[in-house]
């Protein structure tokens, strides 16, 4: 199952273990620009994967303009149905690119509970440089991922799991097998090169508590575009 038909099948499910409480959304908004020492106004945000639209709304509280993108039209549907501002704007995108997006449009990008389920390490690194492509030179992308445990034995684990997943996805009918939903936990050093290659350069970081993944820690990155 493709990341569209992953999530649209989860669109039609109860989406709050998927993607979060609608009813935190601006709370940990809030809390993801707090812990980065930023508040940013006005502009124009793009948000990769708003699913039903649970920041949606507070995000167009914050600026002049809002693009919300999602891979999956099911989820697009739900978010504007619930969220209604006259300055945002839905548009579906494909898994690691954001094709039909121009070139430097935003101001901030925002991509939370996001990167987590991408199926690979090149996954990552696409978006990332997705995400630094849209954004206007010095333009600042907030970005939460969990990331891999250092050690010998997280790594094996993510190997054996590499190579699970897709046995897994090819038993089980469920969404929640898919490699679009399971996806892939990427290094510290592995972060940063991805980082580099998008030509974005750190400006402030964070860990929350344990991720709910196993051998990984929440990272909360605030990214300036080079």
């Amino acid at each position: 199952m493709d990341a569209r038909g992953t999530w649209d099948a989860l669109a039609s499910a109860e989406t709050e273990e998927v993607v979060g409480d609608p009813a935190r959304g601006r709370e940990e908004l809030d809390s993801l620009f707090a812990r980065l020492g930023a508040d940013p106004h006005g502009g124009a945000c793009v948000e990769l994967g708003c699913g039903p639209g649970r920041m949606t709304g507070a995000l167009a509280e914050r600026f002049d303009r809002v693009l919300a993108l999602d891979v999956s039209p099911a989820m697009l549907e739900r978010a504007r149905r619930a969220v209604t501002a006259e300055n945002v704007e839905f548009a579906a995108v494909s898994a690691g690119s954001l094709h039909g997006v121009p070139d430097g449009i935003a101001d901030v990008a925002i991509c939370y509970l996001v990167l987590q389920h991408l199926p690979s390490r090149a996954a990552v690194g696409s978006t990332l440089g997705e995400l630094a492509r849209v954004l206007v030179p010095g333009g600042q992308a907030f970005v939460q991922l969990p990331v891999l445990d250092p050690g010998a034995r997280p790594r094996l684990w993510r190997l054996a799991r590499s190579l699970a997943v897709p046995l897994l996805a090819r038993l089980s009918p469920s969404p929640r097998s898919a490699r679009a939903f399971r996806g892939f936990r990427l290094t510290a050093a592995e972060l940063d090169a991805a980082l580099s290659a998008a030509r974005l350069r750190l400006i402030a970081r964070d860990e929350g508590p344990d991720a709910p993944y196993r051998y990984s820690r929440d990272v909360f990155l605030r990214l300036e575009r080079l």
